[in-house]
């Protein structure tokens, strides 16, 4: 690990030292400030990403992450890279890049003209669908901190307005952007923030993606 992914991914490196180096090997370190998502054997947590070099990258925390053996991130224009936790306290955490990254490309990736899709988290959760003339069990699949998908057994039209009830999560109100039954797919009439979706999530049921 070079000196300026070294003072960079380590808690208390010379803030200074590290801009004279970045100065010296061409913007090595970049903020980022993204959300973003961290697979630990599987479970998903939420993360925002506030900087990254070609040795790895810092986060702040939603919460602590469990002992692991694989590790990686998703960032929010979907590729996922193997990381390695170098350190945690409260809640921030760095990390260095388990394989070589090819840090101008992900940078880039983040500042290009492509839509990024907010972190997804995959979970299992049964729970309550409300509209008019319907009431019935359903099952989320998902859920980021603009809507959701959900497996429901009723028809459902494009743009109807739902409720959702669970015992896990606030009443989620929402309308049906698309439809492939017995899958949905919903945007919240109220985004969550990503703290509160973290929060929430910390309680939910994870599942494997499809």
């Amino acid at each position: 690990m070079d000196k300026l992914a070294r003072e960079f991914i380590m808690p208390g490196g010379s803030a200074q030292a590290a801009a004279d180096e970045e100065r010296r090997t061409a913007n090595r370190v970049t903020l980022l400030i993204r959300p973003g998502k961290l697979i630990a054997d599987g479970r998903e947590f939420l993360c925002v990403v506030r900087d990254v070099s070609d040795g790895g990258v810092k986060v702040r925390l939603f919460q602590p992450l469990p002992d692991h053996e694989d590790l990686q991130i998703e960032f929010d224009h979907g590729e996922r890279y193997k990381l390695q936790m170098v350190w945690q306290s409260g809640d921030q955490a760095g990390f260095l890049f388990a394989e070589d990254v090819a840090i101008d490309r992900l940078i880039a990736a983040h500042h290009g003209p492509h839509a990024r899709r907010p972190p997804r988290l995959n979970v299992a959760v049964e729970a309550v669908l409300s509209t008019s003339g319907l009431r019935t069990p359903i099952t989320l699949r998902d859920i980021s901190q603009r809507g959701a998908s959900i497996e429901c057994g009723g028809w459902l039209l494009i743009d109807e307005l739902v409720r959702i009830e669970c015992d896990l999560l606030p009443t989620l109100h929402a309308k049906v952007r698309w439809r492939r039954p017995p899958r949905y797919g919903l945007v919240f009439e109220q985004t969550f923030r990503l703290d509160e979706l973290a929060a929430a999530c910390s309680r939910l049921t994870p599942r494997e993606p499809d």
